[in-house]
């Protein structure tokens, strides 16, 4: 029999022949690999955004519909010139009028450039009845029937009779001046004026109160002035036009730039 050391030694040597032989996670394999095959020179720059460069003649008008600068080429009009044209989508082709071919004696209508005959609406009704038609179907035209005593006044603001409400009653002296904005009377109080008399006043709520007086020119007399918001201010002259004369420009919020 073998003694209990030898047994522990074969254990032991077992099993560290089997952590050895264990295979090698995926992760530190691939790490491995890279940093081995990694060259030590800095890696490229990636470009971000590339600004488009314009190679065409400065006197050749350009586009970038997509950010790509190309020649601005307009439509050529192969079309005979006593016909007439259109370019809804920039091509021009020649304009074709609808063709009328109902008879002359029918009346006709083309709301979507379409020419059709124009159908009438039939009317159906007796002839003693009213009719209406808001939307072109002729129908009955029904009144309100009234159902209060006659001897009460009555309104139809919407189409349907109501009784009428009397009037407010004036509960207020005569000798006293009275309003009713919203059908109420009530007292008309008059703005009670503090302003020194020889001071100017305005009231455009109601309200008096003094009248600011006018911004002070103090630009001179040979200067052209504007006042938008009441101030009184030198009006900039136009924006100078630094650009050559064969490129086009424009001026979006008054100051000019290349096109």
């Amino acid at each position: 029999m073998l003694s209990r050391q030898v047994v522990i030694a074969l254990l032991t040597g077992l099993l560290a022949g089997h952590a050895v032989a264990a295979p090698m996670p995926m992760p530190m394999k691939v790490a491995r690999s890279e940093v081995a095959q990694r060259s030590p020179e800095p890696l490229e720059t990636i470009p971000v955004y590339v600004r488009a460069v314009n190679t065409i003649p400065a006197e050749e008008a350009t586009k970038a519909p997509n950010g790509v600068i190309v020649p601005y080429k307009r439509a050529v009009n192969t079309v005979p010139e006593e016909e007439a044209t259109k370019a809804p989508n920039g091509v021009i082709q020649p304009y074709k009028r609808a063709v009328n071919t109902i008879p002359a004696e029918e009346a006709t209508k083309a709301p979507n450039g379409v020419i059709e005959p124009y159908r009438r609406a039939v009317n159906q009704i007796p002839e003693e009845e009213a009719t209406k038609a808001p939307n072109g179907v002729i129908q009955p035209y029904k009144r309100a029937v009234n159902t209060i005593p006659a001897e009460e006044a009555t309104k139809a603001p919407n189409g349907v009779i109501v009784p009428y409400r009397r009037r407010a009653v004036n509960t207020i002296p005569a000798e006293e001046a009275t309003k009713a904005p919203n059908g109420v009377i009530v007292p008309y109080r008059r703005a009670v004026n503090t302003v020194p008399e020889e001071e100017a006043t305005k009231a455009p709520n109601g309200v008096i109160q003094p009248y600011r007086k006018r911004a002070v020119n103090t630009i001179p007399a040979e200067e052209a002035t504007k006042a938008p918001n009441g101030v009184i201010e030198p009006y900039r002259r136009r924006a100078v036009n630094t650009i050559p004369a064969e490129e086009a420009t424009k001026a979006p919020n008054g100051v000019i730039v290349p096109y």
